[in-house]
């Protein structure tokens, strides 16, 4: 029995149960052990026990349509059906492992082909330094076959490389056991692996041990590259502070994500004349920080100042639209601040400026300091600020612009720029079709606790906390053609809903995204989904949807 107990992109951390005995994942089958995971190398391949008993496993080579499936340790069984078994092996993942771009090519074939519902062992190739990355790719099992070989060569595998035990005295005695410090070494990865899932952090864990091999890095670029929908599947629409201290963080997926949601759903109030682009902050969200706060000082001095749209720059984003600064992961990234964008960071940079851009503003104005000339080379727009931004003779001058500038539109309403602002919000979390939330309604409160409010009615609510837009059962129901759902059978909601008690979910379903519960084709309920849609039918075990309001 497999139940799913965190999810860190394509990373996860399981409890596998087998009769009496149980373990958790990412796990390791010790070579010759005789508790937890052991292994041992028979005629027909690595024979696999938890616990004293025998595992049932299928086999495939990765890179074929279908499965070949046999049970190595009951000979009067070779072919179990695949639906019975938990483990699938990838047969020749050592001999794959020469070829880091095959390797991936056929784990992505292998998951996809599997599903989420199986481990997936790869059999011999598992180092301490590639632990991190085989996690990341899927990789539930490994075993410790190459760092006992490195041993007997006299090698210590350590995170970062191996290296010869003679070079390495100040970090183990010669008359130490070689074998059990390897595998001591593979215990304590792998317990970091599963905390930085448990986290939500793996992809800085593997951004960092991506660095410790050529292979390791050929990986992670290459799954990037490729394989960017096979990751984005995976990767919630929430989650924990994160750094991008890596230049591969630029195309980690669910930054990656964000871009390309500002450039496809993002679209400005009509109201809204002049696009203001302002630089971004050590603090997040931008509005807590003390730059931001004088920006906005700035605006609220400004007559009519409601037909400026503010346009955050920044890296790895690109653009933050003011009303999307609470999303995730705009709210949690952190960056080292050097004052130098290199040509891939001012290459993405100005493609998302420029798609902003072409929603078709009367005017630019550009204060943004040092960083100016990085939009000018594609941009045409007025420069406010002279050096610092957040000098006195900057802002006055950016004051000085916006009068001018704003004083030549009518006076646009404030509650009507609320409601504008939040129909942004609407369309940018659910798509086209989301602004129907604010059909009719009205917008109650102040940024960035604001309510949808239809009639007496609460529709939904903006918090900080979440930094989406969560929902009520009313509000659900107003965007019902375009809420992801979950199809549940015929039972009564009481707590949480359970993957055992899904019979159909939207793939495109994230985890922490809002989705509408359906039970004989009525609104059940509503809630914040914890897995993702295909994950939620194919599991059997683990919360699927977190409830927050059911209909009684």
């Amino acid at each position: 029995m497999l139940e799913l107990l965190a999810r860190s992109g394509t990373a996860r951390r399981c409890l596998w149960s087998l009769e009496d005995s149980s373990v958790e994942t990412p796990g390791v089958f010790m070579v010759g052990g005789d508790q937890g995971l052991s292994v041992r190398m028979g005629e027909e391949g690595p024979e696999l026990k938890m616990g004293g008993h025998e595992v049932l496993k299928i086999w495939s080579d990765g890179l074929v349509p279908s499965l070949r499936a046999r049970n190595v340790l009951n000979e009067s069984c070779l072919s179990p059906e695949p639906e019975a078994t938990e483990v699938a092996v990838l047969q020749n993942a050592f001999e794959l492992r020469r070829d880091a771009r095959t390797f991936v090519n056929a784990i992505v074939s292998f998951r996809n082909e599997v599903g989420r519902s199986k481990l997936i062992y790869a059999p011999g190739m598992a180092d301490n330094a590639n632990l991190a990355i085989l996690a990341y790719l899927g990789v539930d099992l490994v075993d410790s076959t190459l760092i006992d070989h490195r041993a007997a060569l006299g090698q210590i595998s350590l995170p970062e490389g191996a290296i010869s035990a003679d070079k390495a005295s100040w970090l183990i005695d010669g008359k130490a056991d070689m074998k059990q410090f390897n595998r001591q070494q593979m215990m304590n990865e792998i317990g970091l692996i599963k905390h930085m899932i448990s986290a939500g952090r793996m992809r800085e864990l593997v951004e960092l041990r991506s660095q410790a091999t050529p292979w390791n890095v050929t990986a992670l670029r290459i799954c990037d590259d490729d394989h960017y929908a096979f990751q984005e599947a995976d990767f919630s629409v929430i989650g924990p502070r994160f750094y991008c201290n890596a230049k591969q963080s630029l195309v980690r997926p669910d930054v990656k994500r964000f871009r390309e949601m500002v450039k496809t759903r993002f679209h400005r109030p009509d109201h809204r004349k002049i696009l203001l682009l302002i630089p971004c902050s050590a603090k997040k969200p931008y509005y807590t920080s003390k730059s931001h706060r004088l920006f906005r000082q700035v605006l609220w001095e400004v007559p009519n100042g409601a037909v400026v749209q503010e346009m955050i720059i920044t890296s790895p984003l690109g653009a933050v639209p003011r009303e999307m600064e609470l999303f995730y992961p705009a709210a949690q990234y952190d960056i080292p601040v050097t004052g130098h964008w290199d040509r891939e960071e001012q290459a993405m940079v100005q493609d998302m400026v420029l798609s902003v851009a072409k929603q078709g503003y009367d005017h630019v104005i550009i204060h943004l300091g040092d960083e100016a000339p990085i939009i000018q080379e594609v941009l045409d727009g007025t420069i406010t600020s002279d050096g610092s931004p957040t000098s006195n003779a900057s802002l006055g001058k950016l004051k000085e612009t916006l009068v001018a500038l704003c004083g030549t539109y009518d006076r646009i309403d404030p509650s009507l720029d609320r409601w504008a602002a939040m129909s942004s919000v609407a369309g940018f979390q659910f798509g086209p079709g989301g602004e129907a939330l604010l059909q009719d309604a009205h917008v109650l409160g102040n940024y960035p606790f604001m309510k949808i409010m239809h009639r007496k009615e609460q529709r939904g609510m903006l918090n900080p906390e979440r930094g989406m837009i969560s929902l009520t059962i009313e509000g659900a129901e107003s965007i019902s053609p375009v809420m992801p759902k979950v199809v549940m059978a015929d039972f009564e909601l009481k707590g949480s809903l359970f993957a055992v008690g899904v019979q159909e979910a939207d793939h495109s379903i994230r985890a922490g995204e809002e989705v509408a519960i359906i039970r004989n084709g009525q609104l059940a309920g509503v809630g914040v989904a914890t897995m993702g849609g295909r994950e939620m039918v194919e599991m059997r075990r683990g919360e699927a949807v977190k409830v927050r309001h059911k209909r009684k």
